[in-house]
């Protein structure tokens, strides 16, 4: 079993602040669970372009203020936009 906090990814190289949020890695292709769990927290205004050409993502949003666009024209919104 693997257990790591929010305060133990700060403290390494798993936790990266790219400009419009952060990411904590909690668990890394390196750990060899044949998955990644990280918990990421986008800057309220800001509007980021993410692209995983290595992966899959699953994610979840607060219900508060949310938009999920995919580049092919899909769109998911969460709450009120």
């Amino acid at each position: 079993m693997i257990v790591r906090s929010l305060n133990d990814a700060e403290a390494t190289d798993h936790f990266v602040d790219w400009g419009n949020g952060t990411s904590h890695r909690l668990l890394t292709a390196k750990d060899g669970m044949g998955f990644s769990v990280c918990h990421t927290v986008v800057r309220a205004n800001t509007v980021s372009f993410l692209q995983y050409r290595n992966h899959l993502e699953a994610s979840t949003a607060s219900p508060e203020r949310a938009r999920c666009e995919h580049e092919h024209a899909s769109r998911w919104g969460f709450g009120a936009v």
